[in-house]
């Protein structure tokens, strides 16, 4: 993840391995309230985009944690936070893992 780890606002009473959990979240960043990270995803194509979301969508429905998120075409932004206790939580940091591996899987667009 990037920022410093110093800055984030964590939930009350998370387990000792979130610090080191979120750091190796490389492609994600501390959103601006420092209670959240955020991501953006290009796909191939519209599909590809919409069948990450609603893989994520699923895996919401059973944890029961939800995304601020938003699509435009092949690009999804998804933001993670907890709403009680406020801050970033290990809720948040399962789901961005989830989201990173299966946006593996689903493929992620190639930058030329």
């Amino acid at each position: 993840m990037s920022g410093p780890a110093s800055d984030i606002i964590f939930s009350e009473n998370q387990p000792a391995e979130l610090p080191d959990r979120l750091s190796k979240l490389s492609a994600w960043t501390l959103t601006p309230s420092r209670m959240g990270i955020t991501r953006q995803f290009t796909f191939p194509t519209f599909a590809a985009a919409w069948r990450f979301m609603s893989l994520v969508a699923d895996e919401c429905k059973a944890k029961r944690h939800h995304p601020e998120w938003s699509n435009l075409y092949n690009k999804v932004t998804v933001e993670w936070t907890t709403h009680r206790p406020k801050g970033l939580s290990i809720k948040d940091v399962e789901m961005a893992e989830f989201c990173d591996r299966v946006a593996g899987e689903v493929g992620l667009k190639v930058e030329k």
